[in-house]
């Protein structure tokens, strides 16, 4: 980098005069040509001072870029004419620039040729569209890429969908097709969307300063003509929905989520409160401006119609973390697209996108990851509370649940971000702590962050989020995950203490989840027992038979070895790690088709999995008197061991059963699962009844 010291005022007094000494020059330079032609005379000086006129000209824009550089360093904010707003305080003295923001002038004079290429393409000329062809390898490039869009200007950008919109309309109304049109829309806004993205990433040395970004966010919010369509107005950010729309996977920066991205948020709000809709026309609107490219922003339909800028927005930044939590770290906003947005959303995906978004913010381990989830699962409990309540014979009573679906989009994703949560909601349910405040929601345990959950705000979402199969799914097998490497943990550094421990935790809060799924069903007039029969069969194939990997290695590398085996069991998350076992067990791939004990209820297969659970981690580790074990039918090798349970026959199991009776721990520890499992339902009532009901009794 090269940087230099300027005084921003000098800078513009300097550009002002070159500025007009080129203007002077210039004009000078046409009025001696025209006197020297009334007497039908040439002189080479003439030519000489228009050159020197142009070339002052040229060089007023970059002495003002250098200005706003300065001005954008000493973060004073200017107007449109280079100027500091009213009341600015400009520092005295020199402020320091970097030169290496500065384009050289080879590159604007190429994208001063690009831009009108553009345009030009918009409104349909084919020849144009070739002629772009030939700078889609320099839109990523920043410095050409930020020449560009400065060459358009905010208001030149974002006239761009609505002119494409209007040839589609001309094109709709003469019933001709337009895919053919849509598709050359798409690599158009797909090649702005590129430059964009390059031009708004404040990482490289071009980029858009801060004056520009403002009367981008001006824009925006402007409602701009549409060519020839009768004085029919467009908002600006409708047209950056649809250039972000048009290339999903671009990698936008988080300075653009964070400022443009959760300004294009406070446009929506600001303009639903006005309009009270959306401006989200389909092609059957024929008083309205299409969709310049093929989007269906409908759920279930193949209608097309415009994309929904903050459903674009939201999809653009779920293709990383980091875009995804700087656009959704705000909670006022957070709030607005999860609870007031929702009317919106169910016109078009049911928060598909939200979710997606919300997920990709929401699902790590990091400490903002954690904070972002108790904020959504706060949010969404207080959307749920007021729809649910018990009747007088205690059945549990959902009310316009259609308010609730209409963001029913998100409910998968929140299953699989309170999933790789499973270990602070396993350690809510027994803190039982009051909801966390804002600057509350994560706490730090052995060097680590956690989420402060609180049990009502879990149940309530789990009410909601568990009648989705997807989000449910998600959510069982992180909880079957987690139990299953705890409980081999646990027999593995043959820690009684720890063990009796994860199985009060760990089966109350199955029981919640099993009690949610449950009530979540017959709150919206479904069966729950025949929703419910994969989870059965996951334990008749023996789910929690299926030994965790390299368990067998912890003897042999020493009782150290329980907590690292553990912890890469779950490394890539706890839902990938039940999806695993589930497949080992059979339910996902047949591996074993033998069945270890039918299931009754939800209640009874849970306790059925915990026992097995006990059982093969009793074997893997060791956890047994090996007195008698000469002769029997489920021991193998020499001296004897214990065959791994999911390898036995029915008939090598029944008599491993019996033997355990009498030379294991594994009958008591059953006996205590047996009774959490039964508080946990009862405390899940407890929470989402509040008053009305009482948990069971935990001893």
């Amino acid at each position: 980098m090269t940087f230099s010291s300027i005084d921003p005022r000098e800078m513009h007094r300097l550009g002002s005069g070159v500025q007009n000494a080129g203007k002077g020059l210039t004009e000078c330079a046409a009025q001696l040509r025209a006197i020297l032609n009334e007497v039908e005379l040439t002189h080479p000086g003439v030519a000489a001072i228009g050159r020197i006129g142009q070339w002052l000209t040229e060089q007023a824009p970059d002495l003002y870029r250098r200005r706003d550089l300065a001005y954008e360093a000493e973060k004073v904010d200017v107007d449109v004419f280079g100027n500091p707003a009213p009341g600015a305080i400009v520092p005295a003295g020199m402020a320091r620039i970097d030169e290496s923001r500065m384009i050289p002038a080879k590159v604007r004079a190429e994208a001063a040729q690009a831009a009108p290429l553009f345009a030009a393409a918009a409104r349909g000329d084919a020849g144009a569209l070739e002629k772009l062809a030939a700078y889609k390898g320099r839109l990523s490039d920043p410095q050409f890429a930020t020449a560009l869009i400065e060459q358009l200007g905010p208001q030149g950008l974002f006239a761009l969908p609505a002119a494409m919109g209007t040839r589609i309309r001309k094109t709709l109304d003469a019933n001709r097709d337009s895919a053919a049109i849509r598709q050359q829309n798409r690599d158009v806004l797909s090649m702005l969307g590129k430059a964009l993205a390059a031009a708004t990433d404040p990482t490289k040395n071009a980029h858009l300063n801060r004056k520009f970004v403002e009367e981008l966010k001006r824009q925006g919010r402007t409602e701009l003509p549409a060519p020839d369509m009768g004085g029919l107005t467009n908002p600006g950010y409708w047209s950056l929905g649809q250039i972000l729309a048009a290339a999903p996977k671009e990698a936008y920066s988080e300075w653009f989520m964070g400022t443009i991205g959760q300004d294009m948020i406070q446009w929506d709000r600001d303009y639903l409160k006005e309009h009270r809709t959306r401006f989200l026309p389909k092609d059957t609107d024929v008083y309205n401006l299409p969709a310049p490219i093929d989007t269906r922003p409908f759920q279930d339909s193949d209608v097309i119609g415009s994309a929904d800028p903050i459903a674009a927005l939201m999809t653009v930044a779920s293709t990383s973390r980091e875009r995804a939590q700087a656009l959704l770290d705000n909670k006022d906003l957070l709030k607005y697209l999860m609870s007031d947005r929702r009317p919106q959303w169910e016109m078009g995906d049911r928060g598909e996108s939200l979710g997606e978004a919300m997920e990709a913010a929401m699902k790590g381990a990091d400490a903002d990851s954690k904070r972002l989830a108790v904020m959504a699962t706060q949010i969404l409990a207080d959307e749920v509370d007021p729809h649910a309540s018990f009747n007088d014979a205690g059945e549990v009573e959902i009310n316009d649940p259609s308010e609730l679906d209409r963001l029913s989009g998100i409910r998968d994703n929140m299953g699989r971000i309170l999933a790789e949560h499973t270990d602070d909601i396993v350690s809510a349910y027994y803190k039982n702590y009051a909801r966390a405040k804002d600057g509350e929601l994560t706490g730090i345990v052995n060097g680590r962050p956690i989420s402060e959950f609180t049990p009502p705000d879990i149940d309530l979402v789990l009410l909601d989020v568990a009648a989705d199969e997807k989000g449910y799914q998600a959510l069982l097998f992180g909880q079957i995950a987690h139990m299953r490497g705890r409980i081999d943990q646990a027999i593995a550094a043959h820690d009684n203490t720890f063990l009796q421990n994860v199985i009060t935790n760990d089966s109350k809060a199955l029981g919640h989840l099993l009690e949610g799924r449950k009530l979540a069903l017959v709150g919206r007039g479904k069966e729950a027992d025949a929703a419910d029969a994969a989870f059965r069969k996951m334990v008749e194939d023996g789910i929690g038979l299926v030994p965790i990997p390299f368990a067998g290695q912890v003897g042999k590398v020493g009782l150290k070895a329980a907590e690292t085996i553990y912890e890469n069991f779950v490394k890539d998350g706890y839902a990938k790690a039940g999806n695993w076992l589930v497949e080992q067990a059979g339910h996902g791939g047949g591996k074993t088709a033998k069945s270890f004990g039918a299931a009754a209820s939800d209640q009874k297969a849970a306790e059925q999995m915990v026992k097995q659970m006990l059982e093969s981690s009793s074997v893997a580790h060791g956890y047994y008197d090996r007195d008698s074990l000469k002769e029997q039918p489920f021991v193998e090798n020499d001296p004897p061991q214990v065959k791994a349970p999911h390898r036995m026959t029915r008939y090598e199991y029944d008599n491993f059963v019996s033997w355990l009776d009498r030379h294991s721990r594994v009958p008591d520890d059953f006996g205590s699962a047996q009774t959490k499992v039964k508080a946990g339902s009862d405390e899940f009532k407890a929470n989402v009844g509040g008053s009305e009901q009482e948990a069971g009794d935990d001893d």
